[in-house]
This record gives structure tokens, C-alpha cells and sequence, in this order.
């Protein structure tokens, strides 16, 4: 049985190759896939009726995101409209509206152009122009009704329509069915001509050797290469420019097989919204559909959100880390994670790229489980965001304090920012952490139970969150000792606030742990109080 093999490459050829498993998958063909590390053989037999299969995929991936669903699910509302009821009259001719417009777009015209190359027998816009000056509301109603059961029979047309622009034309452009030459001719009869004929030729043939493929270093003749300038934003378009190559001689040519492969990108990308995002990993198959299928399961309208999607990538790589055994945990171990994602306006669309460091990675395993606790709050973008830019957390905690936001966070932000910190006394340090949580607390009991003044504790923790934001130890330990001194209390002695004057790398990680101790207990009573 004749197989064609191929290896994991950039993160372009890589989603291509990830969008066509995900084709052979949904059409129940995996078992003419064998994959092992960055090497998929696929058995050519995998292959037939693929256009069918290309569009079937874009169909159940994308359907629920389309213009064509929106107009379909309308025929049960319109039929359960009651016209005696006056209101029912706006309802019923807004929902024809939509319809219209729909249908007077430059899409669904060129679509109906296409059903009518095998049938021609209805025509919905005949339909609009009768309504055009129709009076009588239940007439309106069927006619409405018609025009969506004319798309609904339609459905493989209409749909792919609202795909090609919306999610295809996203990455790739002036080819098959989205050259404009094409527009109203048979949507699957382009893909074939484009794609799928010169790859089954392709691979039925032999050759000379001549050019080679730059992607998968397979030879092809001039007649079988294809250039790339069909793909938005990476490709070169030879016959207009070919001065960026050497002499002047273009070698930068695909095979019909990377070429088919590039036309599955689509599919490869998750879709959020009108914007798309992968998970790129060119060392194990596996792990690439495994993150980029934890971006698919976790996409719904309410969670359109990057941020989120990091964590879950982030979540999911560490925990398989920990699930598999000590043979398993060096092919798995931590490395670098490339997130790309397309991003922007239709027409100025371009490719955005995000390095999750090995680095950053260990740091997110040891506090997997403080981010966790802040992933339902919206502390958490804004920690993550620091996290993985390289950047301090104690702006954001100096914020929190002022407003009193996320102050149940704030210790959970604390360790975070301690484990990026790094160094061998992690452990030592959140003792430390706690401690001063613990004077701060203490402090403030105090003050409570002696009915002291809390305005003047609360100007002394905005006078020591001022020090801190300012990174000023000897301010700090001013306002401190005369406070205390105020009191007729010697400042604290423990072993926190040695290191805190001792070592100046764990001033604010440690004096911010003291002002969050000041708030705490109040916050405690507080709490109670409105409780009671």
C-alpha cells in the first residue's frame, strides 16, 4: 500500500498538517495514519473523495459560526409566529430582513449561481422581489419560510460560502474557488482542480529529478510546482517579484502534496471568534494535536478570552508531565511552547507570536496551584500577563492595596512572584512571607481591641505602601519604628524582617506581605460584621 510521509516543520506547514489529520479523523480515517515522534505516514487510499471530505470538515467545525445558521434557525420562529398579535409584525419583518440582506450579499448571490448550474427549478430572489411590495403578513411568513428551506436544501453551498470568507480567507487567497474568476463556479469542482488532481498525479507518477519541493525536499518538475504566494503574509509572488532571489532565478517552489497540505491551515487553527490560534510543537505529533485540541474543547462564545487559553495550554502540558512514567518524562519534558496566533481586521490580518520560555514553564509547574486559584478572578490575566512579559508583580499588588480589589489574592501573587524570583530558599522564604503576614495581623488586632484610631493605622500602611512602590528600605523602616514606637510596642524581631533589611532583593516581596497582614483581620471583621 503506497504511503506518503511526512515530517513536522514550521509552524505554517505544521498547522496544515494538523488540520488535515483533523479531516481524516472526523472522517473516520485514522487508521490510514500511522504517527510516531515528527514522522506521519498516511496511506494514499486516505485520499479518495477528499474534496468531500475538505468541505464536510469545514462544515462541522464552522457551521455554528456561520451566516447560514443564523438564517436557518430562524424557520422555526417565523413558524410559530402568532400575526394576531400585534407585536409579532416587527418581529416577523425584522427576521426578513436579515434574510434579505443575506441574501442580497455578494456571497449568496454568487452561490445561488452555483445551485443554479444544477438547479435551477427555484429562485429565492424572486421570492424577495414579490415581497418587495407584499402587504398580507402570512404571505410574508411563507415566503420567508421558502427562502430559508431554498438555503437549508442548499446547505453544502450557502455554508461553504460564509467559511470561504469568514475562516479560509483568513490564510490564503487568489486560488481554487477564492480566485475571483471562480467565485460562481462549483465550489468543489475548483478545490479538485487546485488541489486534489495534481496531488493524485502527483503521486502516481515518476520523475526526473529537477526542482525540489522547500518543504518536503521532494523532487517535482516545472509543470507539477506550485509557488506560495496564494498564502496570506508568508508567500512571495514569483511573477512579480523576483529580485529577492539569487540571479534572479525563483527556487522557491512546492510540491502538489505540500501544497494540498497548505490548503488544510484553516482547519489546523482554532477559530475563536473571527480570530485563530495554534499551539506549534515540530518534535512530537502527539503533543501538537494534544494542545491544540485543548484549545478546541475549551472554545466556546463566553471564553474568547488568550489569557485563558494559555493557562489551559500551560495546565494541560504540565499535567501530562506528571501523569507519565520516568521512561516517558524525557520524551516529554518541558521546552519551549510557540503560540501563534492570526489576529486583526479582515484586511489587515497578520500573524502574532508568543515564546512560552522552558524557563517560564518550570516557574508556572511550581505554582500551578496558586494560578489556579486566581483563574476565576480577574487578577488572573493580569498575573499571567506579568509572568510570562518578565515582569514584576508588586505595580499590580501596590494597586490592589489602594483599591482594596483581589485582596484575597494578594498571597497567592506573593508566591507567585517569589517562585520567579527563583533561588534555592523558596521554601525558607514563604515561611518568611507568612510571618510577616502574621506581624501585620498582628498589629492590626491590636489596634481593634485597644479602640485605637484606625485612620492613623490605615495612613500608616498607605505611607509604608508608598515606600514600598518606591522601593525605599530606609523610608520603610522609619515609618515603621516610630510607629511602633507611638505605641509603646518594639517593632517586630523575627527572622522576616532580618532578611527584609539584610537583603534587599526581598524588601517589597516581604514589606508587601506585611501591609496585606494590616488589612487582613479588618477585612476578617469586616466580613463578619456585614455578615451579622
Amino acid at each position: 500500500m503506497k504511503k506518503i510521509e511526512i515530517y513536522l516543520n514550521d509552524f505554517l506547514f505544521n498547522s496544515g498538517v494538523l488540520g488535515l489529520h483533523k479531516i481524516l479523523e472526523y472522517k473516520k480515517k485514522e487508521s490510514y495514519i500511522q504517527k510516531e515522534g515528527n514522522v506521519i505516514n498516511i496511506d494514499v487510499e486516505a485520499f479518495e473523495d477528499f474534496e468531500q471530505d475538505y468541505i464536510d470538515t469545514m462544515i462541522y467545525f464552522y457551521e455554528e459560526d456561520t451566516k447560514y445558521h443564523t438564517i436557518t434557525k430562524l424557520k422555526g420562529d417565523i413558524d410559530q409566529l402568532d400575526l394576531n398579535i400585534a407585536e409579532n409584525e416587527k418581529i416577523l419583518k425584522d427576521k426578513y430582513k436579515f434574510i434579505k440582506t443575506s441574501m442580497e450579499s455578494a456571497s449568496y448571490k454568487a452561490g445561488y449561481e452555483i445551485v443554479k448550474l444544477t438547479d435551477d427549478s427555484e429562485n429565492p430572489y424572486e421570492y424577495i422581489e414579490i415581497l418587495k411590495n407584499e402587504k398580507e403578513l402570512e404571505r410574508m411568513k411563507e415566503l420567508s419560510i421558502n427562502i430559508i428551506e431554498h438555503i437549508e436544501k442548499n446547505k453544502e453551498i450557502y455554508c461553504m460560502k460564509d467559511i470561504i470568507y469568514t475562516k479560509i480567507n483568513c490564510f490564503w487567497e487568489n486560488v481554487s474557488f477564492l480566485n475571483r474568476t471562480s467565485n460562481k463556479k462549483d465550489i468543489k469542482e475548483e478545490y479538485v482542480r487546485t488541489f486534489v488532481k495534481p496531488f493524485k498525479e502527483y503521486i502516481q507518477n515518476e520523475r526526473k529529478p529537477g526542482n525540489t519541493c522547500i518543504e518536503c525536499g521532494n523532487s517535482i518538475s516545472k509543470k507539477e510546482a506550485s509557488g506560495m504566494s496564494w498564502l496570506k503574509d508568508v508567500g512571495v509572488d514569483m511573477s512579480r517579484k523576483k529580485s529577492i532571489f539569487w540571479n534572479f532565478n525563483e527556487d522557491m517552489f512546492i510540491c502538489p502534496i505540500c501544497n494540498l497540505i497548505y490548503s488544510c491551515i484553516p482547519l489546523g487553527f482554532t477559530m475563536i471568534g473571527s480570530n485563530g490560534i495554534f499551539v506549534n510543537n515540530n518534535e512530537n505529533f502527539e503533543m501538537l494535536i494534544g494542545f491544540n485540541r485543548l484549545i478546541e474543547t475549551n472554545n466556546n462564545l463566553e471564553e474568547q478570552n488568550y489569557e485563558k487559553i494559555y493557562q489551559k495550554i500551560l495546565s494541560n502540558y504540565i499535567n501530562r508531565i506528571e501523569q507519565v512514567g520516568n521512561k516517558e518524562k524525557i520524551k516529554y519534558e518541558l521546552r519551549n511552547i510557540q503560540v501563534i496566533k492570526r489576529i486583526g481586521p479582515k484586511d489587515k490580518m497578520k500573524y502574532e507570536f508568543n515564546m512560552i520560555s522552558k524557563d517560564k514553564l518550570k516557574i508556572i509547574e511550581k505554582v500551578m496551584e496558586n494560578l489556579g486559584s486566581l483563574s476565576k478572578t480577574r487578577a488572573y490575566q493580569d498575573v499571567l500577563g506579568n509572568l510570562l512579559n518578565g515582569n514584576k508583580q508588586y505595580k499590580l499588588i501596590n494597586e490592589y492595596l489602594r483599591k482594596k480589589e483581589n485582596m484575597k489574592n494578594i498571597k497567592d501573587i506573593l508566591i507567585i512572584e517569589l517562585n520567579s524570583m527563583g533561588g534555592v530558599n523558596v521554601k525558607e522564604r514563604k515561611e518568611r512571607i507568612q510571618e510577616m503576614f502574621d506581624e501585620g495581623e498582628s498589629l492590626q488586632i491590636h489596634f481593634f481591641k485597644n479602640n485605637e484610631n484606625e485612620n492613623k493605622l490605615k495612613s500608616y500602611a498607605y505611607k509604608l505602601q508608598n515606600a514600598l512602590n518606591a522601593n525605599n528600605l530606609e523610608d520603610f523602616m522609619k515609618l515603621l519604628t516610630l510607629f511602633y514606637g507611638s505605641l509603646g510596642k518594639p517593632i517586630p524581631n523575627c527572622e522576616a524582617m532580618k532578611v527584609l533589611i539584610k537583603e534587599p532583593e526581598y524588601f517589597r516581596l516581604l514589606g508587601y506581605s506585611y501591609v496585606y497582614g494590616l488589612g487582613k483581620w479588618r477585612e476578617k471583621r469586616e466580613e463578619k460584621v456585614g455578615g451579622k
